[in-house]
């Protein structure tokens, strides 16, 4: 064992939908753990205004100005190495494509520009968009994503379809916390992270059964080479639960 490059993946914290308790913990791991890469696994914003479909009703007329306030603020915070876009976010890529008001374009351009100088100002090498090939990061045998499926299998359809042989996947996106051994040739893991944000206030996902499997943590581990490990840490009643360190033991041979 040489030197394990440690990571730390979290994701969907919303905005201003952030969870105080789990915003304060982020904190903590890393002060605890020092993770050298930081991969933010997306939907650092909600944009619930933007989404598809809005109608008349109270989230469609909400200014955008907290929610991006409070993704900016979770960026300076987490300081991600690498940023990977997620749905919520790609709701600007959408409108900047498809609204058929130059006003509404020329702001997500704006709104778009700003939330990507943020990351980089708060240490982004890396962002990728939210794209099924173009939007996955990858650290030696463990692969990193939003997440591009939904439903019960989410995680095992993802895992098989972007963890190497022998390799892991950690995703975002559905806000359960999961881990999945894959049935593969070479065998492999795949992981969904949770979430970070506040469940109960989200009106838009109030009326979906999935929601009772939702959960608060993050996925951190390590690298060396072929070698890597996936914890998943999460909320154990009202507190947090992480090992601070790495301890790697290797038996002796004769």
């Amino acid at each position: 064992m040489s030197n394990p490059i440690r990571f730390v993946a979290v994701g969907d914290n919303h905005g201003d939908m952030v969870d105080e308790e789990s915003f304060q913990a982020v904190q903590q791991f890393i002060k605890d753990y020092r993770p050298t890469v930081r991969v933010h696994l997306g939907d650092c914003f909600d944009f619930r205004s933007l989404r598809r479909g809005v109608g008349n009703d109270a989230e469609s007329a909400e200014s955008l100005k907290q929610d991006i306030q409070g993704g900016i603020d979770f960026l300076n915070m987490f300081k991600p190495t690498v940023y990977l876009w997620g749905n919520h976010e790609a709701r600007l890529d959408h409108l900047i494509s498809n609204s058929g008001s130059a006003l509404v374009r020329d702001y997500c351009e704006d709104v778009k520009t700003a939330i990507n100088s943020a990351a980089r100002k708060a240490g982004a090498k890396v962002i990728l968009p939210y794209h099924a090939k173009k939007g996955i990061y990858r650290l030696g045998p463990v692969a990193f994503g939003h997440g591009y499926a939904h439903g019960t299998n989410a995680v095992i359809q993802q895992g098989i379809h972007y963890a190497d042989t022998g390799g892991g996947f950690i995703c975002g996106h559905i806000h359960r916390l999961e881990q999945v051994n894959l049935q593969k040739h070479g065998g492999g893991a795949a992981y969904s992270a949770g979430c970070l944000c506040r469940t109960d206030d989200m009106a838009y996902s109030s009326m979906r059964l999935a929601t009772s499997r939702h959960g608060h943590g993050f996925a951190y581990g390590y690298v060396d080479g072929n070698d890597w490990k996936v914890y998943l840490a999460h909320r154990v009643g009202k507190n947090w639960v992480w090992a601070s360190d790495l301890n790697i033991w290797s038996p002796k041979t004769k």
